[in-house]
């Protein structure tokens, strides 16, 4: 909402200036009025709000999130799409997001319907957009459906940064020990070279020294290729997961790996209830919105599993029995399901199992985060340990004989 500066007078005369948040300006005088302020002046701030906000082109999570939020907070306030939009445009701060918004404006002004206009913007709203809004159009709940959209991205926006924060320092220890690693196989190992052959003594070295200097040297003298090496196995790994069947046999073994294994079947079931549960909500029925969750959940090996539970559910079996069939979700969420057949709750349900998971998740990813500290340490203290022991070893053996 934009910033609108205003002066009046109170019921007793007094002059009143304040800077306010408002849906439009009409809205805002009409607030005033109602209580008891005589208008004399509104204008908006334009400048304070560019002063907050710097522009960026490419579109943030953020800016999806306030773009949800504002459209809700204006059409719920009786707004039209196309006079919310107006205002929104004003206060996104996404050069990109800026021009998707102005293509869907134009589009509305000839007769296009919402959903139909953030189609054409694949790059900018998802498949999950797309179906709730034009869930959302067809009920006449649209606000209500922004609003669900909101939360979404906000809670897959707060899974995401408390995954980086968590991860910011493992990555920190992953970076010195490869420095020092570096730093040693260019700087320090290869002076140590220079002293044995200084004392006499690199004929007969120790073999883990002798070990230790031949990576070094390999290291040096090869590491362009290495690097070179690398970025290709990077390169064509991306090109293998590009694939269908490539991305296929990767998910499926991330779902079977032995501890990441568990913490990636709780996300994309976590995504597939929330979406599933919000699809309900909107008004979206239980097959249409099976099919609908499993696509936005990011996973083709559980969109797989997921078409194949609908097929079966549409033939006639119990949900609750298509779910356990996909071997996918956990007698706990296979019991919150047949509740949800019992009672005819499927929203609530699928609420109570994206919460279940939130917490799996919140606890997984601290669990994981600080065994690898601990892991990376002892692997760290180990490599340099090895390298200064195997860099000393000749040293004193030549002392001894001395």
């Amino acid at each position: 909402m934009p910033d609108y500066i205003y002066e009046g007078r109170d019921k007793n005369g007094k002059l009143v200036k304040n800077q306010v948040f408002a849906p439009t300006r009409n809205k805002l005088i009409e607030d005033l009025r109602s209580a008891g302020i005589i208008v004399l002046s509104v204008k908006e701030a334009f400048g304070v709000a560019e002063k907050r906000k710097g522009k960026h082109k490419r579109v943030k999570a953020g800016d999806l999130v306030l773009f949800a939020k504002e459209l809700a907070v204006l059409m719920e306030n009786g707004i039209t799409v196309i006079e919310a939009l107006e205002v929104v445009l004003k206060q996104i701060t996404s050069e990109k997001l800026a021009i998707g918004i102005l293509t869907i404006k134009k589009d509305l002004e000839n007769g296009a319907s919402l959903h139909d206009s953030m189609a054409k913007l694949p790059q900018i709203f998802g498949k999950l957009w797309i179906y709730l809004i034009e869930a959302g159009e067809v009920s006449g709940q649209l606000p209500f459906v922004l609003r669900h959209i909101q939360s979404f991205l906000e809670s897959r926006e707060e899974i995401r940064k408390k995954t980086i924060n968590a991860m910011i320092y493992p990555v920190m220890l992953l970076i010195v020990a490869t420095g020092a690693l570096i730093i040693f196989s260019f700087k320090i190992i290869p002076m140590f070279r220079g002293i044995y052959a200084s004392l006499g003594g690199d004929k007969d070295l120790p073999a883990i020294t002798q070990g230790v200097l031949n990576i070094s040297e390999f290291i040096k003298n090869e590491f362009l290729f290495i690097l070179s090496g690398v970025v290709l196995i990077v390169f064509v790994i991306r090109q293998i997961l590009a694939t269908g069947s490539g991305r296929r046999a990767y998910e499926q073994a991330i779902f079977s790996a032995p501890v990441i294994g568990g913490l990636c079947t709780s996300l994309v079931l976590e995504k597939f209830s929330t979406t599933l549960q919000i699809l309900l909500k909107s008004g979206v029925s239980i097959i249409r919105a099976l099919e609908l969750a499993a696509n936005t959940a990011g996973n083709s090996f559980f969109a797989e599993k997921m078409t194949e539970a609908r097929a079966k559910v549409m033939a006639g079996l119990p949900l609750a029995d298509a779910m356990h069939q996909t071997g996918l979700f956990p007698p706990i969420a296979v019991q919150f399901i047949i509740v949800a057949e019992k009672t005819g709750k499927y929203p609530a349900m699928f609420e109570e199992i994206s919460r279940y998971y939130k917490d799996i998740i919140d606890t997984a990813i601290t669990r994981i985060m600080a065994l690898m500290e601990p892991v990376m340490l002892v692997i760290m203290g180990l490599a340099i340990g090895t390298i200064v022991v195997a860099m000393f070893m000749p040293i004193f053996k030549l002392a001894n004989l001395g």
